[in-house]
Formats: structure tokens, C-alpha cells, sequence
């Protein structure tokens, strides 16, 4: 997808598990359309970044400008401080969002964008995130925690060098995810997926963006806690 496959609405959403390379071609081409195009890259969108984007667009220029924000997750303050120019933004101001990560933004946001999903990308993403929680599933659950993508995912970092919390989030909601899927299917191997499982492995993953609580310590207690499936 380029530039011109894009809806030509004030507000556009992309999601995009790959929103890093996918935000980077956009701003290639818009870059050489015009000075006044920004772009915003930040693995967590703060309430500063905000401030400047709402600034950015509140700044009179007499020809469009388009603010291209890639994001993997957004604080709610920060969320709430763009909702009016999201909605209602000066004459010639467009905004293109591009996020991995859906389920961290508010309904209101939602509401107020034109939602467009990469194809590709979005199921390739999809599907990696399948093979994930379909091979932590089927590990012997002493063995889990040390399962190469499990350590791999607790060593990730954000821009700022903290614990990227909303990765172990996101890997949690996978679980839940394959955990619904399978039950529905009836492939379990014998094994009887409890709604109880589906109902605190959604409660622990509400948990994940808490600073306090330790990535790790959740999925140790996930790996115990969830019946072997093959």
C-alpha cells in the first residue's frame, strides 16, 4: 500500500504489525512532497509527543500538511489531549496513523478515524502470533518460560530502555485468542479448555501494563497455570 491507496479522509488509521518498515516507506514518499509534512515515531506515545503533534496542527499553513504518527502504544492522557484535532482539525491538516497494536487505543480515537488494516503484513503478523501461543500451548509447561520467542519477548525493550510491557500483553491476548479458537473447534486433544482458563488469562493480561508487576513473573504463572493442548 502507498500514499495513494489511502482513503482521502482527515484521520486514517493503519494497523500494521510491521508499523515501523510500513511507517518508514510512507514517510519516504511524503517527505519529498512537502517541508511541512511531519513525521512521529515512537514505540510509546506520550502525553509531549502529543502536545507537539497538537501544536504541529494548530500552526496556520496555506497548503496541505499531514502529520504521519507511528506508534506501537499510547498513553490515555495522551489519547485524550488529540481527540478534538482527530475530530476536528484546521483546513488542509491530515493525519495518518500507523499502530501494531489496536487494542491499546481508546473507543473515542476509534470513532473518530477511518480504520484500514495492511493485508499482508496483518496476516503474516496474525499468523506468527498464532504459531506463538500454539507452541507455548503445546510445551511441557515446565519448559515454557524457556521457549526461545518467550525469551526473546521478555528481553525487549521500548525506545526509552524500559520492559516493553504492552509486547507481553499483546502475547497474553494471543493466548486467549488461540485458547477461544481451539476450544470452539473441539481441538484439544481430549484436553477441556475451562472458560476459567479464557476468564484469568484475560484478567492477567490486564495486568501487563502495570510498572510494578513483572512480565516474566506473569507468564511463569501462565505457563503453570494453562493445561499442555496437541
Amino acid at each position: 500500500m502507498i500514499l495513494s491507496d489511502l482513503p482521502n479522509h482527515h484521520a486514517v488509521l493503519i494497523v500494521d504489525g510491521e508499523r515501523e518498515a510500513y511507517g518508514l516507506a510512507l514517510w519516504n514518499e511524503l517527505q519529498a512532497l512537502s517541508p511541512a509534512h511531519r513525521f512521529f515515531n515512537q514505540t510509546v506515545l506520550d502525553i509531549e509527543t502529543a502536545r507537539k503533534i497538537i501544536f504541529w496542527a494548530n500552526t496556520p499553513y496555506n497548503d496541505e500538511k499531514i502529520a504521519l504518527i507511528s506508534f506501537h502504544t499510547s498513553g490515555i492522557p495522551a489519547q485524550n489531549a488529540m481527540l478534538k484535532i482527530l475530530e476536528e482539525p484546521r483546513d488542509g491538516v491530515r493525519f495518518i496513523l500507523v499502530t501494531s497494536n489496536k487494542d491499546g487505543l481508546i473507543n473515542t480515537v476509534i470513532s473518530r478515524v477511518h480504520e484500514i488494516r495492511s493485508t499482508e503484513n496483518g496476516e503474516r503478523s496474525k499468523n506468527d502470533a498464532n504459531t506463538n501461543a500454539k507452541l507455548f500451548l503445546e510445551a511441557n509447561p515446565t519448559l515454557r518460560i524457556k521457549l526461545p520467542f518467550v525469551t526473546e519477548l521478555l528481553s525487549r525493550v521500548d525506545e526509552e530502555d524500559r520492559k516493553d510491557k504492552e509486547a507481553v500483553r499483546g502475547f497474553i491476548l494471543e493466548i486467549v485468542d488461540y485458547l477461544g479458537k481451539q476450544s470452539a473447534s473441539g481441538r484439544t486433544d481430549g484436553k477441556i479448555i475451562k472458560p476459567k482458563y479464557i476468564k484469568e488469562t484475560l484478567q492477567i493480561a490486564s495486568y501487563a501494563s502495570d510498572p510494578s508487576v513483572s512480565g516474566k513473573a506473569l507468564l511463569e504463572y501462565l505457563a503453570l497455570l494453562l493445561p499442555q493442548i496437541k
